[in-house]
């Protein structure tokens, strides 16, 4: 009697790409709002350091107004923008990007947070113009640097249009016709439209080369996303036909994997009585019964950082200790047989898979570990004597008409040996030219 397969299902693989890019944006827009803090914070207190300075100068003296209002605004800004950084890192643990409306928004507000205190200030200066000339007009030139940070085109260059728009407006806005001597013909050249308009117009430029530099860093991280997403996919594939820790271990020395010893522990595992059960079975029904009953020793093994090595159709080859090291892989791969017997008998009881028996040998001992083949064609191996003898362990189960066979070096490297373990004495096998002592452990 056969039960229906009912594999398990596997969830959507959600895109790599969406995922990554989607956190290393607001990563990036975290970076920009925490400069952003921390430059208005540094205004400030550089404000605060030269005021002195100030005062003693009759040209840069600052009347009492004005101090009022672009401190408290620097002060507000700082706070704002660590506010909007602390946004983003939630929204980061959240893996939740914000909407693109909301980052338009917030560029409009930072713009045109500049553009209202200029003009607050200019009312306090007996040539208002004077505003469009101070340092508080470069602060727009520090919000189109770092909206390239934002990795959006269309926000860079709607950072900089907007902040010459509104640059050009305010010229309009607190222009005045008089002219003070003797300066008359300098004052006509500093308060012609065209040069304000100029630059306005550089602003806007400003923010398409800062919305071109965007494009470029958002398609070099695009790049190294998509080259990090390629080799996930690598090593997932690969990893199906062999192991994921083979498929790393080859992919981080770029398909050269030398060779080298190892100890290691080696299980042969045997299916019993499939070459009958095969011939009376369709193909399909073959196949499902293989992927149940494999199925499960593969997610056992990796439990055990284990490696499958090889499928037999009627069992498989799996390694302990190599290609990454363990400290007593006689221990694990002990571990890993009695799992196994335990994971097919729940298997049988839940009816996921017809009544099964297995034969398990385990033999451990040292291993050439490494590829085999030619450059067009190469295969990871394990070879040396402990692999041949670990076949012929499991073959003995049969003569015994045991499940679960170990050598003596098995049982003397277990910690703490199962109860249900006994000697079986010396034993002959075939090839090798001393007998060697067997435990049944099950």
């Amino acid at each position: 009697m056969t039960f229906p397969f009912r594999p398990a299902q596997n969830p959507p693989i959600e895109s790599y790409f969406q995922e990554h890019f989607s956190d290393e944006s607001l990563k990036r827009e975290a970076q920009r709002a925490g400069v952003l803090s921390a430059l208005f914070l540094f205004a400030t207190v550089m404000l605060v350091l030269l005021q002195p300075f100030l005062h003693a100068d009759n040209l840069m003296y600052l009347p009492g107004p004005i101090m009022l209002t672009i401190a408290p605004y620097f002060v507000g800004m700082s706070f704002y923008e660590m506010g909007m950084r602390r946004l983003l890192k939630r929204q980061l643990q959240r893996h939740q990007n914000l909407p693109t409306l909301f980052k338009f928004g917030n560029a409009t507000f930072e713009i045109t947070s500049i553009s209202f205190i200029a003009l607050l200030v200019s009312r306090h200066l007996d040539d208002s113009l004077l505003v469009l000339n101070s340092p508080l007009a470069y602060i727009y030139l520090f919000f189109i640097i770092l909206s390239t940070l934002r990795l959006n085109f269309w926000l860079s260059a709607y950072t900089g249009i907007i902040a010459g728009a509104e640059f050009i407006a305010l010229y309009f806005l607190i222009t005045t016709p008089a002219l003070i001597e003797p300066y008359q013909e300098i004052d006509m050249f500093v308060h012609l439209p065209l040069m304000f308009i100029t630059k306005g117009g550089l602003l806007m430029m400003a923010g398409l080369a800062a919305g071109y530099v965007s494009r470029q860093i958002r398609e070099s991280i695009r790049d190294t996303i998509r080259a990090t997403e390629t080799e996930q996919q690598a090593v997932l594939l690969f990893g199906q036909q062999v192991s994921p820790e083979i498929a790393h271990a080859v992919l981080e020395q770029k398909g050269n994997y030398q060779s080298r010893h190892m100890r290691v522990a080696v299980m042969f595992l045997d299916i019993r009585n499939f070459t009958n059960y095969a011939s009376h079975h369709t193909p399909e029904e073959v196949m499902d019964y293989q992927n149940t009953f494999f199925g499960i020793i593969i997610r056992i093994v990796e439990q055990h950082q284990g490696v499958v090595n090889q499928f037999l159709g009627d069992g498989c080859m799996i390694t302990f200790g190599a290609p990454v090291e363990s400290k007593n892989p006689a221990e694990v791969a002990v571990d890993a047989g009695f799992a196994i017997l335990k994971e097919l008998r729940k298997a049988v009881t839940e009816e996921l898979m017809i009544p099964t028996t297995v034969g398990i040998g385990i033999h451990i001992g040292d291993a050439v570990v490494g590829n085999i083949g030619t450059k067009t064609r190469q295969q990871y191996s394990v070879t040396g004597n402990v692999v041949i003898l670990s076949s012929r362990i499991e073959q003995l189960n049969k003569f015994f008409k045991t499940q679960f066979l170990v050598s003596s070096d098995v049982y003397n490297a277990l910690i703490k040996p199962p109860e249900t373990a006994h000697s079986l004495g010396l034993t002959f096998i075939k090839g090798v030219d001393q007998e060697i002592e067997l435990y049944q452990l099950f």
